[in-house]
């Protein structure tokens, strides 16, 4: 964990460093003609940025800095007499100030940035964000397709809901990407960042954030432009970079100096929602957040080096990132009421697993690969496919398991069916069938389209159906969820400790983790299911367990960090609830 054992950047040297690189890009605006001040002032801001002590010192020795102009010697003492730069402030009405970071876009140079804000009335990147999105540059001839597309790749906006990365792929590539740049000499640290780090449903790029100091960048950007992952460019810049991988992702990264890497790797996890919240936070305690750091009103840095180190200023406690997204977090926080989240250590056992009863011995080889490669596991649930097996090989499947079982040497494996819930609400298969099952999952199959509420209700009543499976029976991006009256719903499992499960699948994700929060509140037990078929998917549980982080799920919540014991207590606690409601077995 990274705290602010660094020393931060003098202010001075930031602050003109930055006018600096501004003046450059306005030069650059220009024209060729104006090649030459580019370079003189992109020299002056390395060097600042490279200087180890205030500016201020060299107040009266400024010619001991080589490789800057008297023009610019001259612009240094202005800003340490005023506070500003004139040449700096008459430039900036000059040329579309918020237009110039495009020159950093591949094929982008002055004649496209002046034919967007002269030809096009385009002022700033609201104004060409909007363009963008209603499609007013579509027709400019001088604006090729491709441009037009790094042009909307730029700000995010190439991202429809049929080119977005289901959360597990884009944690694969995200994670070995992080190992590549990891590895890139220069890079000190780099981390996970934006919607992935969040932990949403389906990516649409992936952001990373590199902490490199200001004298290695070019180079950790020459290398990484050369990696072979990437298939295009899309810009680079003094502390940016964007890339095309060859499976069409796009990759966003910002790197950042040591003092400024918590900072920006906050400011890049997002959402947007939390950072105006917390920015507003910032400003009623008298503080200026931005990617480079936490500052006073006077421009004095107080953190950044480390997020913890952000939030401890800020006097609230730390956000999993999780939970980053509305604002409500905060609130909770600056008042220390945020719940310990799940974490997936606590996870004892995997609540339905699908193993193929037809492959020779495959429950006995599942078995032992879990138990190698989750010694934490203390069982799981191998579930049949009700709706497959006739009532003689469901009997040899039960068989099959105590077999198993007796092999290993204790009950690791328990007895686990899928069910389908029928119109009616009733199980398709009898009472006296269900009851020899550890753990009973029921599902809809059919009919999912139309209201479904009255099916789940009356499944809560039935003494053998443990849980709710695939509660909505959503499939990400190809099957809309069922009708569900969640309230309802909630409230019934409640009353009858029926357990819902959250459903690993990558395509399905299910609960949502609104209604996972909802169920937390409501006080219903929730059970996470890999639904894994073959043996590499049994690590989809780490999916569920962040779909449960991101409804606020605690340790208590989750039935899967219960010993086997308890969760046979929390199915005694169910039939106790049935019996009370006058429901009998059926």
């Amino acid at each position: 964990m990274y705290t602010d054992v660094y020393q931060p950047s003098p202010p001075n040297n930031v602050a003109i460093a930055d006018i600096f690189h501004h003046i450059a890009a306005c030069y650059r605006y220009m024209g060729k003609d104006h090649y030459d001040r580019v370079l003189a002032y992109d020299r002056a801001a390395t060097c600042l940025r490279r200087l180890p002590v205030d500016i201020e010192v060299f107040r009266s020795r400024l010619w001991e800095l080589t490789g800057l102009t008297d023009v610019i010697r001259n612009e240094i003492m202005e800003f340490l007499d005023a506070g500003c730069i004139q040449h700096y402030q008459r430039f900036k009405n000059k040329v579309p100030f918020e237009l110039l970071d495009l020159l950093e876009i591949k094929g982008f140079g002055p004649s496209t940035v002046k034919l967007l804000h002269e030809t096009c009335g385009i002022q700033n990147r609201d104004q060409l964000i909007t363009a963008l999105q209603y499609g007013r540059l579509d027709d400019v001839g001088e604006i090729s397709p491709v441009k037009l597309d790094l042009l909307k790749r730029s700000f995010k906006l190439h991202k429809t809901s049929t080119n977005r990365l289901l959360l597990w792929d884009a944690m694969l590539q995200g994670h070995e990407i992080l190992r590549v740049l990891r590895l890139v000499k220069g890079v000190a640290h780099a981390e996970i960042a934006g919607s992935l780090r969040r932990g949403c449903e389906t990516i649409g790029d992936l952001d990373m954030v590199l902490q490199v100091e200001e004298p290695d960048r070019e180079h950790v950007t020459t290398q990484i432009l050369q990696l072979p992952h990437v298939e295009n460019v899309v810009l680079h810049g003094r502390n940016r970079i964007s890339v095309v991988l060859y499976n069409h992702t796009q990759l966003d990264i910002r790197m950042a100096g040591a003092t400024a890497f918590g900072a920006s790797w906050l400011y890049y996890t997002g959402s947007r929602e939390h950072l105006l919240h917390l920015s507003d936070l910032a400003e009623q305690k008298g503080f200026i957040l931005s990617p480079e750091g936490l500052f006073d009103t006077m421009c004095n840095y107080v953190a950044g080096a480390s997020e913890e180190s952000i939030y401890q200023a800020l006097d609230i406690a730390f956000i999993p990132a999780e939970l980053r997204e509305s604002g409500k977090e905060i609130r909770r926080a600056a008042r220390h009421m945020l719940p310990q989240l799940l974490a997936h250590h606590q996870i004892k056992g995997d609540l339905r697993m699908h193993v193929d009863e037809h492959l020779h011995d495959s429950i006995a080889t599942t078995a032992h690969y879990v138990m190698n490669a989750f010694p934490h596991y203390e069982y799981i649930v191998a579930a049949a496919h009700g709706d497959t097996q006739d009532k003689k090989g469901l009997a040899a499947w039960i068989s099959n398991i105590d077999r198993i079982n007796e092999q290993i040497g204790f009950s690791f494996l328990k007895k686990g069916l899928t069910v389908e819930i029928l119109q009616d609400g009733t199980p398709a298969l009898p009472g006296s069938l269900l009851q020899q099952f550890d753990w009973v999952t029921g599902i809809v199959l059919n009919d999912t389209e139309k209201e479904i509420t009255q099916r789940l209700l009356t499944a809560c009543e039935h003494p053998y159906i443990h849980c709710i499976g695939n509660p909505s029976n959503r499939i990400i991006g190809k099957k809309k969820p069922s009708i569900v009256n969640w309230e309802l719903l909630f409230e019934k499992a409640a009353a009858t400790n029926t357990a819902l499960e959250i459903n690993a699948q990558p395509c399905r994700m299910d609960l949502r983790d609104e209604w996972v929060r909802r169920a937390v509140e409501k006080k219903v037990y929730l059970a996470i299911g890999s639904c894994a078929a073959i043996m590499r998917q049994v690590d989809y549980m780490q999916l569920g367990v962040t779909l449960a982080r991101r409804g606020w799920c605690k340790c208590e919540n989750i039935l899967n960090t219960m010993h086997w014991e308890a969760i046979e207590e929390f199915k005694t606690a169910r039939e106790n609830a049935l019996s009370l409601t006058n429901i009998k077995h059926v």
